[in-house]
């Protein structure tokens, strides 16, 4: 008997099918519809909201599914009956992460790992006869000083050309290894893409190879998210029938889009770009290769690489040259990838005296404490509340979220775009609570106010407090003054969710200390890296406890630290040999196995107390 069918029709966009006995979230992912669900599908995030226009849906036991006051359904805690009918859903927008322009790189070490060389070849005679392939090694070797290697396809290539004789070859070559070969002077088209495999985000920046500049730049949100926020998430996706297959395939669905995007806003073709460079967690890298990550979270918790050799664009799937080199940047650990490698990188933290404390506040947060003679690494269980997820009211930072918030006599607020407020991005929530803590709203451990202090506070702040489902919460935005109709709210879960993750990068930023055997004060610069670190204001961070370092004028953001190293070791191969020293030298520290952790963690719980 075959399995009953379900159509699910999403309005002004497409039809869809699945089986009987998906839920709503099942059956929309599977068909490739980004619905955002932070938790997997567990109903705990409640980021799967969707509009029922016609249809039936009931819960997981066959009863008539529960709708909420704003008219909505978790899509992953009910299931369609026959056909069902959806609102429009509107893909969550991204976070850029890439920037447009010169990449700094000093002249002398702007030399691109993998080359063209143009050659005019003397070409075999009846009297003297050789093999194509020799007379490009007669042409190129002088130059090279070594033997040429040449790949298949780069063979096939000139036995393609041999037939129209030309009078220039141009060689696609790393060191002594030939990668392609093309007819004619083609050295002028020369691209690569340098590319961030966030957890949450996959940005992508177009580089000409030959001027060492940033043409155009791309973001997407990881597919990925359909199937968790976080990397533990989609490892146990992975250990699923089918999972490991259908996050790598998303990923590089994901990185070919990209390609495509960046490629129409520049002008130019996929067959012109002949380097990528690649940069995530370990667990991303995994994915993204096709090889399961299990091994990272069952002891010793041990990757099952760290470095990758040369990729053809086959071995991935990418459409580019198919003559073309993919390099992974290494890995450190299991949990400090080469996002953090390409990180400490980009800032010199690796040539630099001057001891340095990097931060990346991601969805994962990872530091690196230390200088050129040594390097202390660490990774946090941070979370994705900085990109907006786990929070009552979150989003990501795009467009009618929150980022900046000011409390007086009452609470003005600013969005992105300045649309009507929609949520609360991760640097809208540490804004908010640097400035409930100083009104006295939200006390130093973390609660909210008792009614006595409550009653001295201005009448217009004092209407904002409530409670709703047991829980009290502070009205940011009213629903008639928000876009979806829902009061914006910070609730004292959403304040305990930012005390773990503050108290994580704060705990672990000080366990390196310690083992380095300084103290806050010898600390000499602090970078905060990643999507949110560029956009954080810092007086605010270093209010709630962010960072250890309490001097403002020590502390800098610098924004996607990560891709920008992608993008040196793309043009550099003085750079990209620095990240394999890098991944070699850094000592990682392991915070879950450490006595002291636990107890300077909940000590850091508390918010610092105003002077």
């Amino acid at each position: 008997m075959s399995e009953a069918i379900i159509q699910i029709a999403i309005q002004g966009q497409k039809t869809i099918e699945g089986k009987a006995g998906q839920s709503l979230w099942q059956i929309l992912t599977g068909a490739g519809v980004l619905l955002e669900a932070v938790c997997g599908g567990k109903g705990t995030c409640g980021k799967c909201k969707v509009h029922v226009l016609s249809g039936q849906v009931v819960d997981r036991n066959g009863n008539p599914a529960q709708i909420s006051k704003e008219g909505t359904y978790l899509a992953c805690q009910v299931y369609p009956q026959g056909q069902v009918v959806l609102a429009e859903i509107n893909p969550k927008g991204t976070t850029a992460k890439g920037k447009i322009g010169q990449i700094d790189i000093p002249s002398e070490y702007r030399k691109s790992s993998l080359k063209k060389s143009v050659i005019q070849p003397a070409y075999p005679t009846l009297t003297q006869n050789y093999a194509l392939e020799t007379m490009l090694r007669k042409a190129l070797e002088k130059d090279l000083g070594e033997e040429l290697i040449f790949e298949l396809v780069a063979l096939k290539e000139l036995a393609l050309l041999a037939s129209g004789k030309t009078d220039k070859y141009t060689i696609v070559h790393w060191g002594n290894k030939v990668f392609t070969v093309e007819a004619e002077d083609t050295a002028s088209a020369f691209y690569g893409v340098a590319f961030d495999l966030g957890t949450t985000t996959v940005a992508g920046m177009l580089i000409n190879i030959n001027s060492g500049e940033v043409i155009a730049a791309a973001a997407e949100t990881n597919p990925q998210t359909v199937y968790g926020a976080d990397v533990i998430s989609r490892i146990k996706v992975a250990e699923r029938a089918e999972g490991l297959r259908k996050l790598s395939d998303a990923i590089r669905q994901c990185l070919n889009s990209l390609i495509g995007k960046l490629c129409k806003e520049a002008g130019i073709t996929r067959h012109d770009i002949y380097f990528i460079t690649l940069v995530g967690n370990s667990t991303m890298e995994h994915l993204l290769m096709n090889i399961s990550p299990t091994s990272l979270t069952t002891p010793p918790y041990a990757q099952v690489f760290q470095y990758l050799p040369i990729l053809s664009p086959q071995d991935i799937s990418l459409d580019i040259n198919p003559g073309g080199c993919i390099t992974l940047l290494p890995n450190i650990t299991s949990f400090v990838g080469a996002d953090t490698t390409a990180a400490i990188m980009a800032v010199d933290q690796d040539l630099t005296d001057k001891l340095t404390l990097l931060i990346d506040l991601g969805t994962n947060g990872e530091i690196a404490l230390g200088n050129r003679k040594r390097l202390l690494v660490t990774s946090t269980a941070a979370g994705p509340a900085f990109e907006g997820a786990q929070l009552s009211c979150g989003m990501r930072a795009t467009g009618g979220a929150i980022d900046d918030v000011k409390i007086t006599d009452n609470v003005t607020i600013h969005t992105i775009k300045n649309q009507k407020p929609a949520g609360i991005c991760g640097s809208g929530i540490i804004k908010a609570l640097a400035e409930m803590l100083r009104a006295g709203i939200v006390t130093p451990s973390g609660g909210f106010a008792g009614e006595d202090k409550v009653a001295r506070l201005p009448a217009h702040i004092q209407t904002r407090f409530r409670e709703h489902a047991g829980q009290k919460e502070f009205v940011l935005a009213f629903a008639e003054e928000s876009a979806n109709g829902s009061d914006i709210v910070i609730t004292q879960g959403d304040i305990r969710e930012i005390q773990l993750v503050k108290s994580s990068i704060y705990t672990g930023s000080q366990i390196l200390m310690e083992a380095l055997g300084v103290g806050p004060e010898a600390i000499e610069q602090v970078f905060l890296a990643g999507a949110f670190g560029s956009y954080v204001d810092l007086d605010s961070a270093l209010a709630i406890g962010l960072i250890p370092v309490q001097e403002r004028q020590k502390i800098r953001s610098v924004g996607n630290a990560a891709g920008e190293g992608a993008a040196k070791a793309l043009l550099s191969s003085y750079n990209l040999q620095r990240c394999h020293k890098i991944a070699s030298k850094a000592e990682f520290l392991e915070l879950a196995n450490n006595p002291l952790f636990q107890k300077r963690f909940i000590k850091n719980l508390a918010f610092p107390v105003a002077n």
